[in-house]
C-alpha cells in the first residue's frame, strides 16, 4: 500500500512539475517565410489586401466591423483585422485576440510576372493551446508546422490561377459592323483586372442613366502602338440604337466596321496575352493569311474579371484582323501570240532503191 501512494505521489510531483515548466515557457513565437507566386505583385497584393480570399487558402469567416476570423491546425483561433498597408509594396493585418503586439506582415518583391514574398507571422499561443501541443515542439515549431500548409494553400491557389492557361486556334470569322461606346484607357498587366472592373462599372452606370442598351459582351480595342509594359486600348460596350455625344465628352462613340477576322481563344489571366497573340499569328502565317496591320486588334471578353474574380474562368476571344494573300497566277505560252516565226524543219528525200535482179 506504501508502494502505490509513493508511486502516486511521484506521479503526482512530477504532474506539478510538468505544470509548472510548460506554465513558465514563452507562448509567442515569430516565424518568416520566403516564396514565390506566379502573378504580378499588384495582383498579389489587392488578393490579400482582400480579406474575403482568404477563404481560398485557409479557414476563415467574417464577423463585423472589419474583423475576419482565422483558424490554424493546432494553433487554435484569431481575430484579425487590416491595419496598415503600402500599395504594391508591403501590408499587415492586425491579430486582436491578445494584448500584445501581434501581426501578420507581407512584404511584395515584383520581378517580371511573378512576386517574391516575405510573409511574417508573431503571435501568442493561449493557456490551452501551450498545453496540448507541447509535445509537438516549441511554440516556434508548432506555427511553423500549422502554417506551411496554409502558405502552401496559398502558393497552389495562384499556380492554378495565374499560370496555367491554354489558347485554342480557331478559324476565320467575319463580324458585322457594330456601333459601340467607349473609354480610352492604358493600363499595365498587373492591373489590368483592376482597370476593367472601374471602367465595366463606369460606362454600365452611364448607359443605366442615359438608357442606352448594351448588345453584348465587353471589348477590348487595342491601340496599335502599345508597348510590351503597358496596354493602350479602348474599354467598349456594344449597343443598339444610335446616339450623339459631344466631341469634348469623356464617353465617346464609334463604328467598328464590318470585318474578317482569325480568332483564336486564350482561357486563363491576360499575363499571357502575349504567348496567345504569337501563337495566333504563327497559325495565321501558316494558314497563308495576310494581318491587316492598320486594322486594331479586338479582344472579346466573354467571361473576364467583370464576371469572376477567378483568372482560371475567363475567356478571351482574340480576333486579329485578316485578308487572304493574292497568290499571282503564272503566265503560260501561247503560240497565236508569239512574235516568233517558227523554222522550217528540212526534209530529206529518201534515195530510189536499186532493182534486184534476182527478183
Amino acid at each position: 500500500m506504501k508502494i502505490i501512494k509513493y508511486f502516486l505521489l511521484l506521479f503526482l510531483l512530477a504532474f506539478v512539475s510538468l505544470f509548472v515548466f510548460i506554465l513558465t515557457q514563452s507562448p509567442e513565437y515569430k516565424i518568416e517565410r520566403k516564396f514565390t507566386v506566379d502573378a504580378p505583385k499588384e495582383i498579389v497584393y489587392n488578393y490579400i489586401n482582400d480579406l474575403d480570399n482568404w477563404t481560398d487558402w485557409m479557414k476563415s469567416t467574417k464577423t463585423n466591423n472589419g474583423i475576419y476570423k482565422i483558424e490554424l491546425e493546432n494553433l487554435g483561433s484569431y481575430n484579425v483585422r487590416s491595419e496598415y498597408s503600402h500599395p504594391y509594396d508591403s501590408l499587415s493585418q492586425d491579430i486582436l485576440n491578445d494584448n500584445k503586439i501581434s501581426n501578420i506582415i507581407w512584404r511584395l518583391k515584383g520581378h517580371q510576372n511573378k512576386t517574391e514574398i516575405v510573409f511574417t507571422f508573431s503571435g501568442t499561443l493561449d493557456l490551452k493551446t501551450k498545453f496540448t501541443t507541447f509535445f509537438k515542439g516549441t511554440p516556434n515549431q508548432v506555427a511553423t508546422n500549422s502554417l506551411d500548409k496554409n502558405i502552401d494553400a496559398f502558393i497552389v491557389y495562384f499556380i492554378k490561377q495565374y499560370k496555367e492557361f491554354d489558347v485554342k486556334v480557331d478559324a476565320i470569322k467575319t463580324t458585322p459592323s457594330i456601333q459601340y461606346l467607349y473609354l480610352e484607357a492604358s493600363s499595365s498587366i498587373g492591373m489590368l483586372n483592376t482597370d476593367l472592373i472601374a471602367l465595366n462599372k463606369d460606362l454600365s452606370e452611364f448607359c443605366k442613366t442615359n438608357q442606352i442598351e448594351i448588345a453584348g459582351d465587353s471589348y477590348l480595342i487595342l491601340d496599335n502602338n502599345r508597348t510590351q509594359d503597358v496596354l493602350k486600348y479602348r474599354f467598349a460596350l456594344p449597343i443598339k440604337g444610335h446616339i450623339f455625344l459631344n466631341e469634348e465628352e469623356k464617353y465617346k462613340i464609334d463604328t467598328l466596321a464590318k470585318q474578317s477576322y482569325f480568332e483564336s481563344t486564350l482561357n486563363g489571366y491576360y499575363t499571357f496575352l502575349p504567348e496567345a497573340l504569337r501563337k495566333t499569328r504563327t497559325e495565321i502565317s501558316d494558314r497563308e493569311l495576310n494581318v491587316l496591320t492598320d486594322q486594331p486588334i479586338v479582344l472579346l471578353l466573354k467571361k473576364s474579371v467583370i464576371d469572376s474574380r477567378l483568372a482560371a474562368e475567363w475567356e478571351t476571344v482574340i480576333k486579329v484582323p485578316v485578308e487572304q494573300k493574292i497568290v499571282p497566277v503564272a503566265g503560260t505560252y501561247n503560240p497565236a501570240y508569239s512574235n516568233t516565226t517558227p523554222t522550217s524543219t528540212p526534209t530529206t528525200e529518201t534515195p530510189p532503191q536499186e532493182n534486184n535482179e534476182n527478183e
